[in-house]
């Protein structure tokens, strides 16, 4: 965190890849007999890929010819907190996004301290260079210039990974999170909710690591996904 005040976080995991299209499939074969956790939209081959089969309440669902790996689209902000109960994990923080991100002050916790983040407050999981910075592209990000036009399978860019070996969370797909979108006017109102990281629509500079998106959780999208979390969700402000 900025300033003279951070978040000490307690432990938790982060899945280091984005939640599959495969995985997801999984769970509507266990879940969805009757359709639900799936729409249409999800049959697009070039942005999600599952197909519905049958009728209820029988419906058993397929992923489409190559994506399996690619980043579970179309998916509400409340669909992905049902899959992710049936997995026993959770969405991250804003604040846990972030150090996902950025690393801690020190990449083995501050008891141990003996591996220093050199850039704790760097713009991208990689540092502080653009994403397409000397015609090396770091992530997946609008146009085809990084090699996809759409979505990319999870791990495509894995030289880039944050310190911490979490992959893709600049561009791909804008990352959900646990949190609201709150204002002085609508204080814990379950309104918008904060998405991070960036997607294959967004420019390069919107792909770094402050950048976010509000998101109705009702509302299901090609550029946003999720990945998992697993821990308790407590912190506390501390002084430096």
């Amino acid at each position: 965190m900025n300033g003279p005040n951070r978040f000490e976080l307690p432990l938790f995991y982060i899945a280091k890849y984005e939640t599959t299209v495969a995985i997801y499939t999984d769970y509507l074969n266990e879940i969805g007999r009757e359709g639900a956790g799936w729409n249409k939209r999800m049959s697009n081959s070039y942005r999600c890929g599952i197909a519905q089969n049958g009728s209820p309440p029988d419906f058993t669902y397929t992923v489409k010819p190559g994506r399996e790996n690619y980043p579970v689209t179309y998916v509400s902000w409340y669909d992905t907190i049902a899959f992710l109960k049936w997995c026993g994990l959770r969405l991250p923080s804003e604040a846990e996004w972030e150090k996902a991100l950025r690393g801690g002050i020190y990449l083995d916790g501050d008891k141990t301290k003996q591996h220093k983040n050199s850039l704790p407050e760097r713009k991208y999981p990689w540092g502080n260079e653009p994403p397409n910075a000397r015609d090396i592209y770091r992530c997946n990000y609008d146009g085809t210039d990084d090699g996809f036009g759409y979505t990319a399978p999870v791990g495509s860019f894995s030289k880039f990974n944050s310190s911490y070996g979490a992959c893709d969370m600049a561009g791909n797909v804008a990352e959900l999170t646990l949190d609201w979108y709150s204002t002085s006017y609508h204080v814990g109102l379950d309104g918008f909710r904060m998405v991070r990281g960036g997607s294959w629509m967004a420019v390069p500079s919107a792909c770094d690591a402050i950048t976010g998106a509000t998101q109705l959780p009702l509302k299901e999208s090609s550029i946003m996904g999720f990945r998992a979390c697993y821990g308790t969700t407590k912190h506390k402000l501390t002084n430096n």
